[in-house]
């Protein structure tokens, strides 16, 4: 047999993706013509060209059913339509087209010739590899039968349990874990079996293990990567000895959240003629983790820390975050350096990028910078001396980064507080001076890495974010020729068009509906192993080098500079993680979207919750979304929820979509975006995180 036709054989006879090193030993296990690995990796190259199998991630393929299809994964949206995410980019995916994909899932996507409204369309013709194996859901008892409603709205249908074989007993109205053991399709309906009892859905802390395990998180570290981590010691003598250099006479800080509790960057500064030399020190976690021991392979799964709103689930286990990296004060840290020449300009004249040892003078955070940037009473004139040196380099390397492009958003982060689990308020986190110190030192080492790197050839991740997509830029135009800005066409808008609109939005009451929407025409950025620009930054090579204690990507980099700067890059290991960056980078991007989403929707089921308490009450409020069933109206602590034409019963509303407006039929009322409203809240349910309003 032909050796192509061999593989896809081989392949499809298969139930999960196969390496070309697998494919190989299945074809000598079944007795088959003897292939060497490099042969049938050099097949399934020319297979995947011609389309016949696809490349899953990680060197891993499958037989496709039908030639002409692009394999990615899909993202399901709450209302039932998809997204899946291909080498042609985002493919727009119809309820009735999803074949029975589920959310996570790798699929092949057979793309349509004429664009839907919604962009590049297609219909699913093959669920390639399920990326949801457990569902989490409320369960209730029907005789024998046990049905469990998950309470993922992106999870469709029902998934049904026999008793006689459950393994765990629940209750009705219990929040259960239920792991999928027959998917469905168009006979039969979803089935599996109770796993876990999560608890009552309305028992303290319930809600945001719904959260966690929706979002497939992990939450304990296994046995052997606690170990490991446990026996890592922070001497670092031997370091020295090998000729580390040693910067620890350097007066050195970091400026924190007050509420951190591991600190992966710290910050020198000293004026040099009429510049300043600025050194950005960062925690050296690839001198702990090596690729491919335990410790790597766990932070490589997870690929993030997630931070939810009443924990953290690291991507490091605690005695490495918060201890044997962590750049706590008075304690001497293996790091690695990017020391910068910057004239009064803010321009980088001169860089080194060496792995060093430093001993942190002062923990410091962003609410007691900024106190002492307005108000005086530091400490001592040493760190006096360093802060306004610092702020004002940092204000022109701002101005630097604004003039060439780069985007400046006035973004407000809301955090509900909580008391023993319960939400008592919401605190609004606006930048301020002493956050972008910080945002703009590390911007710029991300850079001054990027270029190194680019110059040097080496093999790399880079942070890319493409041009705006057009369709959502005339959506946003329509915007904003309603509400009269000067600026009103964005087909084709570089940066500084995007800067023009955030200046004129900066104070009107509609700010924060523009910036959002503004934000949600941009492309996600995402890490490629290839050079490309960053439009919100307006730079043309960026990566993530500032924050390998939370980031699995800035890992990767530190590995690869350490080896470009050691002339080792073409040695094990870093020889042997160059050929994997590809899918690294994919499946970082895709954790990193995962992580947000968890974050986000942690923050609003306790939100919901919050606003439960004050069921009719009336507040403040501005029109975020106008669709032919209502209107989405924010309120000024972030709550978004619904006031469904059901509830508007002074008139018949109908849509006009072109101007994103409701308009009454008789009375001729009209609502439309960024419109200040007063709502009443009428209804809270935590569990489908849904908030309804009426006009008041």
């Amino acid at each position: 047999m032909r050796p192509d036709k061999l593989v896809v054989k081989t392949l499809r006879g298969s139930r999960k993706a196969l390496s070309a090193e697998e494919v190989a030993g299945a074809i000598e296990v079944a007795g088959g013509e003897s292939l060497d690995a490099g042969k049938v990796a050099r097949t399934l190259e020319q297979l995947e060209r011609s389309g016949a199998v696809a490349d899953v991630g990680g060197g891993r393929y499958v037989a496709l059913k039908e030639r002409n299809l692009t394999v990615g994964r899909l993202s399901m949206h709450r209302r039932g339509f998809g997204f899946v995410s291909s080498p042609m980019g985002d493919i727009y995916v119809g309820k009735r087209e999803t074949a029975g994909a589920m959310h996570g899932d790798t699929v092949a996507v057979r793309v349509h010739a004429r664009r839907a409204k919604e962009g590049r369309s297609g219909e699913v013709a093959q669920v390639i590899e399920r990326g949801t194996t457990e569902i989490v859901g409320r369960f209730e008892q029907h005789g024998k039968l046990g049905v469990v409603t998950p309470t993922d709205a992106r999870i469709r249908g029902d998934l049904f349990v026999d008793l006689a074989k459950a393994p765990v007993q629940a209750r009705t109205g219990e929040i259960v874990v239920a792991r999928i053991t027959r998917y469905a399709d168009s006979r039969d309906a979803m089935q599996g079996v109770v796993v876990r009892v999560l608890g009552p859905e309305d028992a303290p802390g319930v809600d945001v293990e719904i959260v966690i395990e929706e979002h497939g998180l992990e939450t304990e570290f296994p046995d052997e990567v606690i170990a490991a981590a446990d026996a890592l010691s922070s001497g670092v003598a031997p370091e020295l000895e090998a000729g580390r250099r040693d910067v620890r006479d350097l007066f050195t800080f970091t400026i924190d959240p007050a509420d951190a509790r591991d600190f992966d960057d710290a910050i020198s500064i000293v004026r040099e003629g009429k510049g300043f030399r600025l050194w950005v020190h960062i925690a050296d976690v690839s001198h702990y983790v090596p690729w491919d021991s335990a410790i790597d392979v766990e932070a490589r799964h997870r690929a993030t820390s997630v931070y939810l709103v009443d924990r953290v689930l690291p991507m490091l286990p605690e005695h490495l975050s918060n201890v044997i990296c962590s750049l706590n004060p008075d304690e001497d840290r293996l790091t690695f350096t990017a020391e910068m020449l910057l004239d009064k300009t803010g321009l980088v004249e001169a860089c080194e990028l060496y792995p060093s040892v430093i001993r942190s003078d002062r923990r410091l955070d962003y609410d007691q910078v900024q106190g002492w940037l307005d108000h005086g009473g530091f400490p001592d004139e040493t760190i006096e001396r360093a802060l306004f040196d610092f702020r004002t380099i940092a204000h022109t390397i701002h101005e630097r980064r604004v003039a060439r492009g780069g985007l400046d958003f006035d973004t407000v982060e809301a955090r509900v507080t909580l008391d023993d689990g319960k939400p008592t308020g919401v605190v609004l986190r606006s930048r301020t001076e002493a956050t972008n110190m910080i945002e703009e030192a590390m911007i710029l080492a991300n850079e001054v890495v990027a270029r190194h790197m680019t110059s040097a050839k080496a093999p790399m991740v880079y942070r890319i974010h493409e041009d705006p997509d057009a369709e959502a830029l005339a959506q946003v135009a329509v915007v904003l020729k309603e509400f009269g800005y000067p600026i009103q066409e964005l087909h084709g808008a570089g940066p500084r068009t995007f800067q023009k609109v955030v200046a004129f939005a900066h104070g009107r009451p509609e700010e924060r509906l523009i910036n959002s929407l503004l934000l949600r025409a941009l492309e996600r950025a995402r890490y490629v192993d290839y050079l490309g620009s960053h439009f919100g930054l307006a730079s043309e090579a960026y990566t993530h080098f500032t924050s390998p204690i939370r980031r699995y990507p800035d890992l990767i980099v530190h590995r690869l500079l350490k080896a470009q700067l050691g002339g080792a890059l073409e040695k094990p290991p870093t020889a042997l993680m160059v050929p994997e960056l590809a899918w690294l980078a994919e499946h970082s991007s895709t954790m990193e979207r995962e992580a947000e989403a968890a974050e986000d929707e942690s923050q609003k089921v306790k939100l919901v919750a919050l606003m439960a308490e004050h069921l009719g009450e009336v507040f403040d409020g501005i029109v975020t979304g106008v669709m032919g069933f209502g209107l989405f109206v924010q309120l000024e602590n972030t709550a978004e929820g619904l006031v469904h034409v059901q509830a508007m019963t002074d008139d018949y509303y109908r849509l006009d979509a072109e101007r994103f407006m409701l308009w009454g039929e008789n009375k001729g009322v009209t609502y439309r975006l960024g419109q200040q409203v007063k709502v009443r809240v009428l209804d809270a349910s935590v569990a489908e995180r849904r908030l309804d309003f009426e006009l008041a």
